[in-house]
This record gives structure tokens, C-alpha cells and sequence, in this order.
């Protein structure tokens, strides 16, 4: 999504041209893709670890905490990075890098007091876990969700379970909780045991279900966690990534649409008598300088790291 270039009015006083800019600049920033409530069949981004990006309609924004997601978005990470997401029920899904995930439907409907999230994602590629939250289960909220993998479908009602999808194999490992895999309209593999593991590969028969190790179990678990200190963003997150002080309204927007193409969520705020570009809510100093290490060839060379609050 590219905002047209703003220039500044500066046949207006420096000071009211300087905040009517500021105004602009974070209204096209924002986008659609911050909208002022979310709706029941809406899925919100709690943390993420940089670079990653959000698709709607085919246009794509830096993904950051907050946003929301609803049918039919596309989140995206990058190699390296890993995405978080908490549903409207509190379950939570994790992507880890490099992957595409693809929100079909979502859905959510009142139920005897509580309430029902019929839910269908699709895995394009990478890593997925999926967890209940179980103060939702105590209270009698329900999930009805199905997982599309390029070659199988997975249907599961409260779980924890993990599953990838690549160009050479398909794979689901339950943690707790059953699944059940399906290819097409035959029911390959019913996974109840912690620990069960379904795998198969292109091109070669079919192989039942096993057992996954503990090494393989620790693996597949780690794909999916955030990796502090390596550019973690999370809602309330206190530190600042400042990437361009002192810029003109024309050079901050320009760089500011540079870190977003590239999957770095920038703002512009003005300060004193120019502009910021800004990177908001990482989890740590850190996580903040991790990614300023990485922003040299976008342009980044006298960037910040401050703490925000």
C-alpha cells in the first residue's frame, strides 16, 4: 500500500505546517489497517519478531502489535521472524519464519452464554501451532477449526498441535488434545496420544502415523517461539527504534514507506523543528538493536535506540 508523497505547506507557519504534516503522515500510516474496534470475527496481532507483513486485497503493510487481521488477510513472516496472534476466544496461533498464512474464515457466534469461533485457515507454507486457551474452554466457549496444508486438512476442537507445510512434505504433531487429518475425503490419521506425529512426502506413498521424539518434539516447538533479543515487537512494548531525526516531511514519509515495504512497521511523528521516523513497541533495548543493525542497507546509518515511556 504506497501513500502519495506529502509536501508540506509552507505557506502556513512552520508550526502549523509542521503538525497538519504530522497529522497526515500518521493518518496514512494507519491506513485501514488499525480499525478504532475489533469485531468478534477478528484475530489481533500480540506480538511479532521482525521483518513481517500483513496482505489484504493484495496489498501488503509491515506487520506490528495491534493490528488485526480479518477473513480473507495474509500474514506473512520473513526467514527469521516469527509472528503471534491471539483470537477473539484467547487461543493463540503461532507462525514461525518464513511463512504464509492465509485466514479463510472466521467466524463467531453466541452459544448457550458463551460463544462459538468457526474458524478455517490455510497454511500456504512454513510453520503453524495452534493453542485453547483454557480459561475460554472453563467457561464453554467452543472452536471448530480447520487447517488447509498443500496436500491434507486438519480438523481439531481444542488442542495444542503443531503442523508445516513445504514443498516436500506435509506434517501435524499433537501436543495435547486430537486431530484428526484428512486427504480429501478419507481420514488418514486420528492423533490423540501427546507426542502422535503425521507426516508425508511428495511424490511417496503414504505412511501411518508415529511417534515423535522428545528432540523432535523440542524442535518443532521452538520453530514457532519468539526468539528474545532478535527484534520482538509487543503490545505495550517500552522501547524505540528511532531510524531518521530532524528529517523534512518529504524525506520521513520516503523512508518511512522504504522500512514498511520491507516489513518494518515505521511512523512519522514530528519532533522539534523536523520529523521522526520511528519503529514502536519492541520488548527490550535489544530486540530494538538487533533490527538496527539490520537497516543500514535501507538507508538507515544514525538511527536510535531509545526507551519510549
Amino acid at each position: 500500500m504506497n501513500s502519495s508523497t506529502i509536501r508540506p505547506p509552507f505557506t502556513l507557519s512552520r508550526r502549523a505546517s509542521m503538525h497538519g504534516l504530522a497529522a497526515l503522515l500518521a493518518a496514512a500510516a494507519l491506513g485501514v489497517w488499525q480499525p478504532a474496534h475489533a469485531a468478534a470475527d477478528t484475530t489481533v496481532i500480540e506480538a511479532v519478531q521482525l521483518p513481517a507483513q500483513i496482505e489484504r486485497q493484495g496489498q501488503r503493510r509491515a506487520a506490528e502489535p495491534g493490528a488485526l487481521l480479518r477473513e480473507g488477510d495474509k500474514a506473512i513472516t520473513a526467514a527469521g521472524s516469527r509472528m503471534l496472534l491471539r483470537m477473539s476466544d484467547r487461543s493463540t496461533v503461532r507462525l514461525g519464519e518464513a511463512t504464509e498464512f492465509l485466514v479463510q474464515t472466521l467466524q463467531r457466534s453466541p452459544q448457550d452464554g458463551a460463544s462459538q469461533i468457526s474458524a478455517g485457515f490455510k497454511l500456504i507454507t512454513g510453520v503453524f501451532r495452534y493453542a485453547t486457551d483454557y480459561s475460554s474452554k472453563v467457561v464453554g466457549n467452543k472452536t471448530d477449526l480447520k487447517l488447509g496444508l498443500a496436500t491434507a486438512t486438519v480438523g481439531i476442537r481444542g488442542t495444542d498441535f503443531w503442523a508445516m507445510s513445504d514443498a516436500d512434505h506435509d506434517a501435524v504433531c499433537v501436543f495435547e488434545g486430537h486431530v484428526a487429518v484428512e486427504r480429501g475425503a478419507s481420514a488418514v490419521a486420528d492423533l490423540q496420544k501427546p507426542g502422535a506425529f503425521w507426516v508425508t512426502f511428495t511424490g511417496k506413498p503414504e505412511a501411518p502415523a508415529g511417534q515423535a521424539t522428545p528432540d523432535q518434539l523440542a524442535k518443532f516447538i521452538g520453530q514457532a517461539e519468539m526468539r528474545p533479543g532478535q527484534g520482538v515487537l509487543l503490545q505495550g512494548g517500552e522501547w524505540r527504534l528511532v531510524a531518521a531525526a530532524n528529517a523534512t516531511g518529504p524525506q520521513a514519509n520516503e523512508l518511512r514507506e522504504r522500512l514498511q515495504a520491507a516489513g518494518y512497521p515505521a511512523r512519522v511523528a514530528g519532533q522539534g523543528n523536523g520529523f521522526e521516523v520511528r519503529i514502536n513497541q519492541f520488548a527490550s533495548e535489544q530486540d530494538a538493536r538487533s533490527v538496527l543493525a539490520k537497516l543500514a542497507p535501507l538507508g538507515v546509518t544514525q538511527g536510535s535506540v531509545v526507551r519510549a515511556r
